[in-house]
């Protein structure tokens, strides 16, 4: 095989002041290979018997995705370089709700940058395929409060994470991967030109019980995709938040189903404390979105 080179010219003394092979800056890093059986996932479906409705809602609201946001986002400078457009914080209450983190170019025009991220891990533990998908389409659903162009526009960075090698997992990533990569991205047209990957999202340890006996204890994580899309922008005045303007004559709630009649919950917050899940993992309406958007 060719070796491939980086050269830069000048034209005007005739040399390569820069002529590097490519292996000098990526290095050669053996290609990965990993084998695995299929298996189905055995699921025990959402039990609510005696449920404690009290405990159920201290619980749920205890939890990240739920609880408000405020202890991570008032910490730090939400203007910082004066080019912040649209931070977290929404309407004349702050409420850290927005959608999309939107910057402009330089400080005399209107045209930016957006950002916006997605993730569903829960969903993985069923589907990891239509968890990665869910995240994907977080992530530019997030983006469409933006005034993105077209949705070629948009440019993925993908973060996985993975316990590989363990059972099932490796599976789980397969699946992943080829969904979004394979299958969802090109049929929308957008690219991941970049991302990320950390293949030990398991720990394991020795703990002394009550007998004074070492029991050997592990905790594994799920697969996650963490996706943040990025977009030029052509005027960070439209960008749209969840607010209502109640002082306006008429304002209307506009629902589009992304789910076609489908809009499914595999992964709320009660059923994560009881490792009761759903049977069907929500799905993602490719044409649909390519359509609206």
């Amino acid at each position: 095989m060719e070796a491939h080179h980086l050269e830069v010219r000048d034209g005007h003394f005739d040399s390569k002041p820069v002529d590097l092979p490519m292996s000098v800056l990526f290095g050669k890093a053996p290609k990965m290979q990993r084998e695995f059986e299929r298996h189905d996932p055995e699921l025990s479906g959402v039990m609510l018997d005696n449920l404690d409705l009290r405990e159920a809602l201290d619980r749920v609201l205890r939890l990240p995705t739920v609880a408000s946001k405020n202890f991570l986002i008032t910490i730090g400078d939400r203007s910082i370089t004066g080019l912040v457009a649209r931070d977290q914080m929404v309407g004349p209450w702050q409420v850290p709700v927005a959608d999309v983190a939107v910057t402009t170019a330089s400080y005399d025009t209107h045209t930016g940058e957006a950002m916006a991220m997605g993730e569903r891990p829960p969903v993985a533990l069923i589907n990891p395929a239509a968890s990665a998908r869910l995240a994907v389409a977080e992530a530019i659903t997030n983006l469409a409060a933006a005034p993105i162009a077209k949705l070629s526009d948009i440019k993925l960075s993908a973060n996985w994470m993975s316990a590989a090698d363990h059972p099932g997992e490796n599976q789980a990533l397969y699946d992943a991967v080829y969904a979004v990569g394979m299958e969802m991205c090109p049929a929308l047209g957008i690219a991941i030109p970049v991302g990320k990957d950390s293949m030990s999202m398991r720990t394991a340890w020795k703990d002394e019980n009550e007998q004074g006996e070492h029991e050997d204890k592990s905790v594994t994580s799920p697969l996650s995709l963490v996706v943040t899309g990025f977009a030029p922008v052509t005027n960070a005045l439209a960008t749209l938040t969840p607010q209502i303007n109640l002082d306006q004559d008429e304002s209307d709630l506009i629902l589009i189903d992304l789910g076609g009649g489908q809009n499914r919950l595999v992964a709320p917050p009660w059923p994560r404390y009881t490792a009761k899940w759903a049977m069907t993992a929500p799905m993602w309406m490719t044409p649909k979105i390519s359509r609206r958007f």
